[in-house]
């Protein structure tokens, strides 16, 4: 059974970013905003998409150890920090989050956009 999925993420670095609106977009799933995605996923397709963002974080991780190979990096499914102390701070740098939404949260949303009708540039004299 398909269900509105809800992809939303935080991720600081650029070109993994990219990779994950991509995966969003190949797993046929529709921006909301810059970092927000939704559409119909199976429970199948809601694992493949979770595996495709793992892979991507793992290659941000192995990327983050070369550039500083003494700084310890945790994943974790939870939202809260490690439970271990760190020696300077626990800093979120790749947050993903895949949720999904039964028919009658998707009817409650509430939407609050603002449309613009941006006048097409005209080249030339005037």
């Amino acid at each position: 059974m398909e269900l509105s999925t809800l992809v939303i993420y935080d991720i600081e670095d650029d070109r993994s970013r990219l990779h994950v609106s991509e995966a969003c977009k190949d797993f046929g799933l529709e921006r909301l905003q810059y970092s927000c995605f939704r559409g119909k996923l199976s429970q199948n397709k809601r694992e493949e998409l979770y595996e495709r963002l793992r892979r991507i974080q793992r290659d941000w991780e192995s990327r983050w150890r070369k550039d500083f190979p003494g700084a310890r990096v945790e994943p974790t499914e939870l939202p809260a920090p490690p439970a271990e102390e760190a020696q300077g701070r626990w800093s979120p740098a790749f947050k993903i989050m895949i949720q999904p939404l039964c028919e009658k949260d998707v009817k409650g949303a509430i939407y609050a956009y603002l449309f613009v009708n941006v006048p097409l540039q005209v080249t030339g004299d005037r």
